[in-house]
């Protein structure tokens, strides 16, 4: 219940700053291309410190639990400023820019410590824990989308605040002890050459990560791709509503709709796994990511949006706990918060990509040619998903099968 929390608070906070970015800009006058610069910069920053950060949680000089919370409560200060200091356009750039940096970094924490806490041998169902953070940013959505239209813009940096305060709780609750360190996720025999092994792994740099997991490479390639068109629409949505005659309200029922469905497609995948390999649930997500896109550019009005939207459930619905097992299972234990970051980075490189290019093309060539170059990516991204994902079954109920057979 205190992880769904997590992933409940998170994601909503993640909607009412990152997923309404456009509307908040929008309202202060930046232009489309600005707006794509502001998330792109902000994106690439967190690139670098996803991955520098997952290294320090692996290093186990600070608890997760603590990390977090200077992290949230960093990202609180920024979105309080945000509240009082919007007047000035580089002012108001620079405060959102970092308060989204610190937002993006949060996210491979939050999904290291799911995993964690399944390696530690706690029961619990991830899927749900995430599904819950969908179904909590859909109603967040939709609300903010009916306040966005009465009270306008502004009031999305005072609900910010109070989702980050929200988070900051849920998560002073646990102990340190519930956040497993390297102490309490390995036994006292491992504990030595364990340790030996986390510092030589951090004395090499990235580059020999990448060495040792070729594959693994290949599989970002295609998280970036994927993401690109995925990050397109999610980060241009009130501009694709509003070319199909709709409004912010609209744009939130597209969003709340998208998340709601999530739910159910994360519940189902922790009984899909444990029928259909890890691996192949990746690739059918990555297909369904195209098939979301196309319908996407094709809509005319908000029910087709609408419909495009149900899309969510095969696709992103699915890629997010599979992709998490997925890196569960082909990264080495000491390596698991650098592998979900590098996951999370891989994502974020895409909406670099799509932050960029989207607004570009959103100014000069409109919403089609925008949607039309996601399709492009999403494509390559599938194609390239066929040769990167290895066949992978999940440990833990490949071993529930053998027992039971």
């Amino acid at each position: 219940m205190k992880y769904a929390g997590v992933h409940s608070f998170y994601w909503s906070v993640y909607c009412s700053s990152a997923s309404f970015a456009a509307v908040f800009l929008l309202s202060k006058h930046f232009k489309n291309s600005q707006i794509g610069l502001v998330l792109a910069i902000a994106n690439i920053f967190a690139v670098f410190l996803q991955p520098a950060v997952a290294a320090f949680a692996d290093t186990r000089k600070i608890s997760m639990k603590d990390l977090i919370l200077i992290l949230v409560g960093a990202a609180g200060v920024l979105a309080v400023s945000l509240c009082f200091l919007s007047s000035c356009f580089l002012v108001l750039a620079a405060l959102f820019i970092l308060q989204l940096i610190v937002l993006f970094t949060l996210q491979p924490l939050v999904n290291s410590l799911g995993m964690q806490l399944i390696n530690k041998g706690i029961s619990m169902n991830f899927g749900l824990a995430r599904g819950m953070g969908s179904m909590a940013y859909a109603v967040c959505s939709v609300l903010l989308g009916v306040l966005v239209e009465n009270l306008g813009a502004d009031f999305l940096s005072v609900i910010s605040v109070g989702l980050y305060i929200a988070l900051g709780i849920v998560i002073y609750t646990f102990t340190n002890k519930q956040f497993p360190l390297a102490e309490s996720a390995i036994t006292h025999s491992e504990s030595v050459e364990t340790a030996k092994e986390t510092e030589n792994t951090h004395m090499n740099h990235s580059f020999s990560f990448f060495l040792h997991n070729k594959k693994y490479c290949a599989f970002l390639a295609t998280v970036s791709l994927t993401f690109c068109s995925h990050s397109i629409i999610s980060n241009y949505l009130i501009q694709i509503t509003e070319n199909v005659g709709g409004t912010a309200k609209e744009m939130g029922i597209a969003t709340g709709i998208a998340a709601a469905i999530e739910l159910p497609a994360m519940i189902l995948f922790c009984f899909c796994v444990k029928k259909i390999r890890c691996s192949s649930i990746l690739k059918f997500s990555l297909f369904f990511f195209v098939i979301k896109t196309v319908i996407t550019m094709l809509a005319t009005n908000v029910w087709m949006l609408y419909a495009a939207q149900l899309f969510q459930f095969s696709s992103y619905a699915l890629f997010i706990p599979a992709s998490i097992y997925y890196v569960n299972e082909i990264i080495k234990k000491d390596d698991l918060a650098k592998g979900q970051a590098f996951m999370t980075s891989a994502i974020t490189l895409g909406g670099v990509a799509a932050s960029l290019i989207g607004g570009w093309l959103l100014d000069g060539f409109g919403v089609d040619k925008m949607l039309f170059a996601g399709l492009i990516a999403a494509a390559l991204g599938f194609i390239l998903g066929l040769y990167a994902i290895e066949r992978v079954e999940i440990k833990e109920f490949a071993s529930n099968k053998s027992s039971s057979q």
